[in-house]
């Protein structure tokens, strides 16, 4: 059972928070592509798998209300790219696809599910090409007045190249819902691989902090807060390789302005969410202390049953170390839980912390 996110429960004030012991079904699956039901619906001659299809089906269809938006040309890193450039290497690796719809793809296994849409492997059925196909209904993002919100999330990602960020391919419509063709991972949500196997060590807890370090410190360059780093939007690829995604709460802020919506999951929210005060891109910075002290302990730090009490935790910075976190993994994580957003580490200082110096030669050989 996953943690909520704050618009899950902003209706009710006590609502819990996930339970940090439960355990996702990790089961192996040799083609992830692959539906695990009979062979008859394996094989069949429709399009996608018809029980898949019926569920798809279901929802009315509303599109006067939605936005317009036109099939995407794949690749759009390419096409959209506004600040970085793609090398030729990277464009040869890239699936060479024409304008998409949903019958050009052999529908996989679930990869996750949110409130307002669910992500799946896709297989392309003419190149082979695999991906992560994230699918939201059109009725919901109109109901929640989201349509913005998904627009920006396109044009974020869209702009976005860097190793430690998942990759947009592009997107395309249909009647009722929105698809969003992106970079496939096969090892799956960080938050799947703690929970199976307890808290990470010192070593793999700093490559992986590094790394997300890193895709801030670009993203923040670029004027973008992601405001939803937690352990489920981290995917891990071949290598332990990390990338950040889920960018539907992210938001170009230039340095001069401050905001004041409160989004992001109730855990890592920062002293200026919770007392709703304005805040910049420091709010990533804080989320990252968070992010460091899951890795190390298996749990958030201000962590409660009831998310009232989390707030007042968060507000008061009471946070209790167990004896087995070092002191460089204590030193860094306090240096970013700081109250005063103008206090906490800045990102490029995370990546020359002693903690990371120290385990830093077990995994550089990836060329980080």
């Amino acid at each position: 059972m996953k943690r909520n996110s704050l618009v899950n429960v902003k209706l009710n004030a006590n609502s819990p928070s996930r339970n940090p012991t439960a355990r996702p079904n990790t089961s192996k699956i040799n083609k992830p592509w692959r539906i695990s039901h009979s062979p008859q619906q394996r094989n069949s001659n429709s399009k996608i798998p018809s029980p898949v299809r019926e569920k798809l089906n279901r929802l009315p269809v509303n599109n006067k209300k939605f936005l317009e938006i036109e099939n995407s040309k794949i690749p759009s890193p390419i096409r959209k790219m506004t600040s970085a450039k793609v090398t030729h290497e990277e464009k040869k690796k890239l699936p060479k696809f024409k304008s998409l719809s949903l019958d050009d793809f052999e529908l996989g296994k679930k990869l996750g599910k949110g409130k307002f849409g669910k992500v799946y492997c896709v297989r392309h059925k003419t190149t082979g090409y695999i991906c992560a196909l994230k699918v939201m209904e059109k009725e919901k993002i109109i109901q929640y007045k989201l349509q913005r919100q998904f627009r920006r999330e396109v044009e974020i990602q869209s702009s976005l190249n860097h190793p430690n960020l998942t990759k947009l391919y592009g997107y395309f419509h249909d009647e009722k819902r929105v698809y969003l063709l992106m970079e496939y991972l096969v090892n799956g949500e960080m938050y799947k691989l703690l929970r199976s196997h307890g808290p990470f060590n010192d070593i793999l807890a700093s490559d992986y902090i590094y790394q997300i370090a890193n895709a801030l410190d670009y993203m923040h360059r670029k004027h973008i807060i992601h405001r939803d780093i937690k352990l489920e939007n981290i995917i891990i690829g071949f290598n332990n390789i990390i990338k950040l995604t889920d960018f539907g709460w992210s938001i170009i802020n230039p340095p001069e302005n401050r905001r004041k919506t409160v989004c992001g999951t109730i855990d890592y929210l920062s002293p200026e969410m919770v007392e709703f005060r304005e805040y910049d891109h420091t709010v990533d910075v804080w989320a990252l202390g968070v992010l460091t002290f899951e890795l190390l302990t298996g749990a958030p730090p201000f962590e409660e049953e009831m998310k009232d009490t989390t707030y007042k935790r968060i507000a008061a910075l009471d946070i209790k170390f167990p004896n087995n976190i070092s002191q460089d993994a204590q030193d860094l994580i306090l240096k970013l839980l700081k109250y005063d957003p103008k206090e906490r580490m800045r990102l490029e200082d995370v990546k020359m912390h002693p903690w990371i110096l120290r385990n830093k030669p077990f995994w550089e050989n990836k060329g980080l």
